[in-house]
């Protein structure tokens, strides 16, 4: 995968441009990569009972060759994306972001007399915030990181990123991805991976978990979990 796939921030109106917007391809020219990146790598052994009885120690073992391998390709150290990994495998199951997505599908329906951002809890909101797989991508900063305009999404289109997000190989590179985005947006966006200081992964891991907002209380404890464990993360990966 080359590193000019990976050119969009992660602002709420970034968009990628010469991307797959809609009417074009449902399978962008940087999903395609990420797809034959992956031919010769170990596949993805992932489902959310395997993972949480696991735990994320064995989860980063069983995918530490992917792993390696897309933070090599997006210019990153492998401990970042395993512990981001440790973070985020095995949290809620699963399914609960399908059932959000169809619940929020269900809300913008005329039939239904709620708004999607009336919904309670975490149900509320737009259905592409909806986060996937192991690693927690929301649809819309996946389709920003493979080259696809999150306004302007088909429905094939959503189909073939939350499939992509859903498998864990594929969701290793996209989440290396949308770090390698956030790391281009910081004041260390030049650091080489093998200087970046311990307050730069802590910083990257609260973009990575608050976007625009990673100042915000939530993001900062997320940040300091990601930090208390990243030791162990990097151990994992031998």
């Amino acid at each position: 995968m080359t590193p000019e796939l990976f050119t969009t921030g992660s602002g709420d109106d970034a968009h990628t441009s010469g991307g797959a917007g809609s009417g074009e391809s449902t399978v962008s020219p940087a999903l395609r990569a990420v797809r034959e990146r992956l031919t010769g790598l170990p596949p993805g052994d992932s489902t959310w009972l395997k993972d949480r009885l696991g735990g994320p120690r064995r989860w980063i073992t069983r995918h530490r060759e992917l792993i390696r391998a897309a933070a090599g390709d997006n210019g990153l150290p492998a401990d970042m994306v395993a512990a981001i990994a440790w973070q985020e495998v095995g949290g809620k199951p699963y399914v609960l972001d399908d059932i959000t997505v169809t619940l929020r599908d269900a809300a913008r329906s005329s039939w239904v007399p709620v708004d999607p951002e009336d919904l309670p809890w975490r149900l509320a909101g737009d259905r592409d915030k909806t986060s996937f797989g192991p690693m927690a991508v929301q649809t819309r900063r996946a389709a920003e990181v493979l080259g696809y305009d999150p306004a302007r999404l088909t429905e094939a289109q959503r189909t073939e990123l939350t499939t992509a997000l859903r498998d864990p190989a594929q969701a290793v590179f996209i989440s290396a991805g949308y770090l390698r985005s956030l790391k281009a947006e910081s004041r260390f966006a030049d650091v080489p991976p093998e200087e970046m200081t311990p307050d730069q992964y802590r910083e990257l891991a609260a973009r990575y978990n608050g976007g625009p907002y990673w100042q915000v209380p939530a993001a900062q404890k997320y940040a300091d979990e990601f930090a208390e464990h990243r030791q162990e993360a990097a151990e994992a990966l031998r």
